[in-house]
C-alpha cells in the first residue's frame, strides 16, 4: 500500500461534541463559536450519552428535531454535519433499557455476561440497531460513523475472546460440522501457537473467520439501512488499540468493503487508541506510531484519519502545545484528517487560556503546507509487519502477551519507522512463526533485524540455512547483565564499554548466539561476575543481510544502543537510510522522499533544549539545499550546516530556530544533487 494515495487533499478538523452539548443552548453556542474560531470542517455529534447503551426507538425519535436544528446550523456555518453513533454494540457493562432486555448479551468463555452489550448475532438487536441507524442517517448529514465499541473484545466484565454465547457456538458448529464447547475453543485460542496441532491451528483460524464475518455482516446491514434513507451518505468506522485489532477478530479491509455505498465508495476509517493526556509526552509518540501501524494494515480505498482525545477542561488534561505536537505527527505520518473529541458536556465548554484557539487556527495552514509537500513522496524507515489476514493472526500468540514494541523503541532513539516500507523489517517470534516462508524470505532478502528467539525458529523451520550465525537453547537469566559494545568501528567513547542491560533492556535469555566465519559480533553480554554469556548483536550478509539481536525490542532508549541500532540500519541498507537523530532521545524523525527531494518532519517529545542538533543521513547522495517551513507556512533557508559523516554519508547539524524546542516540531525540505 502507498499511503500517499490515502491522504485527503485538505486538512480537516472534525469536532465531536457530546449529546449534552447539543441539548444545552448555552453550551451549543459556545461550542459553535469555538468551531468557527478554529476553522473546523465538520461537526460529528454523538447520538446518545451516558445512559442505557441502547435507548428505545421512541426516545431516539423524540430527539430528531433537535438534531435537525443543530445540523442545520452546522450546515449554515459552512461545516459538514455528521453523526457519531454511540454506541452500536456497547462499550461496557450497563443496565439495559426495558426493551433491550430481550437482546442476547455477549458471553465470555467462562459464561460471564456483559450486560447491556448485545451479541451482533441477536436478531432482536439487529432489528433495533438497523432502525436506529435509519433514524440518524435520514437527517441532513454527510456521514454516519460507527464508534469503536464495534468489536468482540475489550469489555469490562468479560474476558478473553468474545463472543461465546449460544448463538455463536451454534453458528460455529454449523460452519465446522463440530459442536465445540466454550472451554475447547478457549483452550485452543490461549495455547501457544508453536505447540498447536494442525487441527488446533485450523480451529483458531475458523474461529477468527467467524468473528470477522459477524462484524462484516453487521456492517453491511448498517450500510444498507443508512443508504436506504440517505443515498449520499458516507459510512465511517472507528477502531481502537492495535492489540484489540489483532486479538478480537477484526478484518479492516473486509469491513471497509462492507461499508462502501454506491455514491461514497471510500468510507471514513478513524484509527483509534489515542492518548488522553500529555502527562507522559513520549506516550503520545507511542500512540501515534501505533496509529501508523494500523493504517498500514489497510489496503482498501478509504479516507483514513486519526483519533485525538481532548479532555482539557475538567479531567486529564492536554496542553495546547502537546495537542499541536500530536496533530502534527499524525498529519506528517499518514493523514491530515483529524477527529477531535470535545467532551466536556457538563461544566461548560471553555478555552480559558485561549491557547487552543491561538494554536489551532494557524496550525491548520501549516499542516496543509506539510500535506502539500508530501505529494508524490514515499515514506521510508524500518518496519514491523502487522497482518490483516486471519490465516496469519491465527498463528500468533493471542493470549494477552504484550506485542513487541520494536517500533516504539526505535522512535525513542531517533530512528524513522515506516510500516509500509519493508526495508529493513523487524522480525519477532510472531512473524517467525505465523507468516509463510515465501513472505519471510522476501523480507530477509531486503534486510532484517531478527530477535534471537525468532532466528532460532526460522532456522528450525528451515527458512534460514547456511548462515554463519547460530542460535541454541540456553540460559542466561542472571539477574544482572552487562552489554559490551565490541563493534570495531564503534567510536572511542563506546567501543569496549559496558552498558547496563538487565535493569532496563529486556533480553531473550533462553537463547545463546554464536558467530562463525562471515559474521561479525557487534556486542557481547556478560553476567555480573564478568562471565561471557552470549553475543548480543551479530551481523552478516550471508545468506541474507541480517542482524540477529538478543534484545526483545523493548526499551532501547540508551545512547550506546542508539549508536548500535543506527549503525545496524545503515549496515542493512548499504548506507541508504533516512535521517536519524544523534545523541538525543525522544526526538523522532519522519522521512518522505521522491526523486531528488525529501521531506523531514522532526518532533521533540522531550523536555530538553538543544542549542544544536545533529542528524546522520547514511546516503551516497550529495545534499544541495535544506529549507525549513516557517509557522507562517513559507519555505526559507534552514539554519543548518552539512559535513561528511565519519561513518559515511552526511552529518546534518541544525542550529538556532531550526532546532525544534521542547514539545515542538519542525519540517525540512532537503534537495539532493542530480
Amino acid at each position: 500500500m502507498n499511503k500517499t494515495s490515502l491522504q485527503p487533499e485538505k486538512v480537516q478538523y472534525m469536532l465531536r461534541p457530546l449529546l449534552t452539548v447539543l441539548q444545552d443552548d448555552a453550551l451549543w453556542a459556545s461550542f459553535m463559536a469555538y468551531a468557527r474560531s478554529i476553522r473546523a470542517d465538520a461537526v460529528m455529534a454523538f447520538s446518545t450519552h451516558l445512559e442505557a447503551n441502547h435507548p428505545d426507538l421512541d426516545t431516539l425519535r423524540e430527539r430528531m428535531p433537535l438534531f435537525a436544528k443543530r445540523f442545520a446550523e452546522v450546515r449554515a456555518a459552512g461545516m459538514s454535519p455528521m453523526v457519531n453513533y454511540y454506541v452500536t454494540m456497547g462499550h461496557a457493562h450497563m443496565l439495559p433499557a426495558e426493551h433491550a432486555q430481550a437482546f442476547t448479551d455477549m458471553v465470555d468463555a467462562q459464561g460471564r455476561k456483559e450486560t447491556g452489550c448485545p451479541c451482533p448475532l441477536c436478531p432482536e438487536f439487529r432489528r433495533y440497531i438497523v432502525e436506529a441507524y435509519k433514524l440518524f442517517a435520514s437527517l441532513d448529514v454527510d456521514a454516519i460513523w460507527i464508534d469503536d465499541d464495534y468489536r468482540l473484545f475489550g469489555r469490562e466484565d468479560t474476558n478473553a475472546f468474545l463472543c461465546f454465547c449460544d448463538r455463536h457456538l451454534e453458528e460455529f458448529g454449523e460452519r465446522t460440522g463440530v459442536l465445540y464447547s466454550r472451554e475447547e475453543i478457549q483452550a485452543a485460542l490461549l495455547k501457544d501457537p508453536q505447540s498447536c496441532t494442525a487441527e488446533e491451528l485450523q480451529l483458531r483460524q475458523d474461529w477468527r473467520l467467524l468473528q470477522e464475518d459477524v462484524l462484516v455482516e453487521l456492517g453491511a446491514l448498517l450500510r444498507d439501512a443508512s443508504e436506504s434513507v440517505n443515498p449520499n451518505i458516507r459510512m465511517g468506522l472507528m477502531t481502537n488499540t492495535l492489540e484489540m485489532m489483532l486479538r478480537n477478530g477484526r478484518h479492516l479491509d473486509a469491513e471497509i468493503r462492507a461499508l462502501r455505498t454506491e455514491r461514497q465508495p471510500e468510507p471514513y476509517v478513524r484509527i483509534g487508541g489515542a492518548s488522553y493526556t500529555d502527562e507522559h509526552l513520549p506516550g503520545i509518540l507511542d500512540r501515534c506510531v501505533t496509529f501508523d501501524a494500523m493504517a498500514a494494515m489497510i489496503t482498501e480505498p478509504s479516507r483514513i484519519g486519526s483519533e485525538i482525545e481532548q479532555f482539557p477542561w475538567t479531567i486529564g488534561g492536554k496542553s495546547a502545545r502537546g495537542l499541536a505536537l500530536e496533530l502534527y505527527l499524525l498529519t506528517v505520518s499518514f493523514s491530515p484528517l483529524l477527529t477531535l473529541s470535545i467532551n466536556d458536556g457538563f461544566l461548560g465548554f471553555d478555552d480559558v487560556s485561549g491557547n487552543y484557539r491561538k494554536e489551532l487556527w494557524p496550525l491548520k495552514d501549516y499542516l496543509q503546507a506539510v500535506t502539500d509537500a508530501l505529494t508524490g513522496k514515499t515514506r521510508k524507515g524500518a518496519s514491523l509487519p502487522f497482518p490483516n489476514d486471519p490465516a496469519v493472526t491465527a498463528g500468533m500468540n493471542l493470549n494477552g502477551a504484550p506485542l513487541p514494541r520494536f517500533q516504539h523503541a526505535l522512535t525513542r532513539i531517533g530512528i524513522p519507522v515506516a510500516p509500509d516500507d519493508r526495508t529493513p523489517t523487524l522480525l519477532t517470534i510472531n512473524e517467525a512463526t505465523a507468516y509463510a516462508e515465501e513472505t519471510i524470505t522476501a523480507w530477509l532478502k531486503q534486510g532484517a533485524i531478527v530477535t534471537s528467539e525468532a532466528f532460532y525458529h526460522l532456522c528450525a523451520r528451515g527458512i534460514v540455512h547456511d548462515c554463519p550465525i547460530r542460535a541454541e537453547k540456553g540460559d542466561m537469566s542472571q539477574r544482572t547483565t552487562l552489554e559490551r559494545i565490541t563493534a570495531p568501528h564503534a567510536p572511542d567513547w563506546l567501543r569496549n564499554k559496558d552498558v547496563v542491560s538487565w535493569l532496563y533492556i529486556p533480553l531473550h535469555t533462553n537463547y545463546i548466539l554464536s558467530a562463525g566465519e562471515g559474521a561479525e559480533v557487534w556486542s557481547e553480554l556478560y553476567d555480573n561476575l564478568g562471565g561471557l554469556q552470549s553475543p548480543g548483536v551479530i551481523v552478516t550478509k550471508q545468506p541474507y543481510p541480517m542482524a540477529v539481536v538478543a534484545h526483545t525490542g523493548d526499551l532501547l532508549k540508551e545512547t550506546g544502543r542508539q549508536w548500535l541500532y543506527q549503525h545496524l540500519m545503515s549496515y542493512l541498507t548499504d548506507g541508504e537510510y533516512p535521517a536519524m537523530v544523534e545523541q538525543g532521545v525522544n526526538l523522532y524523525p519522519v522521512w518522505w522522499e521522491g526523486g531528488t527531494e525529501a521531506l523531514l518532519g522532526l518532533t521533540n517529545f522531550s523536555l530538553e533544549t538543544y542549542p544544536s542538533l545533529q542528524l546522520w543521513i547514511p546516503t551516497r547522495r550529495k545534499l544541495a539545499r535544506v529549507e525549513r517551513l516557517t509557522r507562517a507556512s513559507t519555505w526559507i533557508e534552514a539554519d543548518a550546516s552539512a559535513a561528511a559523516h565519519p561513518d559515511g554519508g552526511i552529518r546534518l547539524t541544525l542550529h538556532g530556530e531550526s532546532v525544534p524546542a521542547p514539545v515542538s516540531f519542525a519540517t525540512f525540505r532537503l534537495t539532493f544533487a542530480e
